[in-house]
């Protein structure tokens, strides 16, 4: 029997890390003549926006719970014609339903 040589298989050089283009961007900064520069007058405004507005721990949801159900394709499109033709979203018009239906029955 013939003896074989094992090959060895040279392995990949390592390429050098790309960099990652977002990071280059933010560290570019912005063109100045691409941006005006900000108004003193609208900094002023920025500030006492953020001055009055309530910080909200980011935890705190406004509707802290999801519900999912399921509907019939017709009754999912007049929904959603009611929500465009009202101009307000799904799930407000569906919490009202839920609303009015529960103190229709004192709970």
């Amino acid at each position: 029997m013939v003896e074989r040589k094992r090959r060895k298989i040279a392995k990949k050089p390592q390429t050098p890390a790309q960099p990652n283009p977002d990071t280059w961007v933010t560290e570019g900064g912005v063109d100045p003549e691409i941006v005006p520069p900000v108004k003193e007058e609208t900094k002023k405004i920025e500030k006492k926006i953020e001055a009055t507005t309530p910080e909200k721990p980011e935890s705190e949801k406004t509707y802290p719970h999801r519900i999912s159900f399921d509907m019939e394709s017709t009754q999912y499109k007049r929904l959603k014609w009611a929500s465009f033709d009202s101009e307000r979203p799904m799930n407000s018009i569906l919490r009202e339903a839920v609303e009015e239906w529960m103190s229709s029955r004192n709970y």
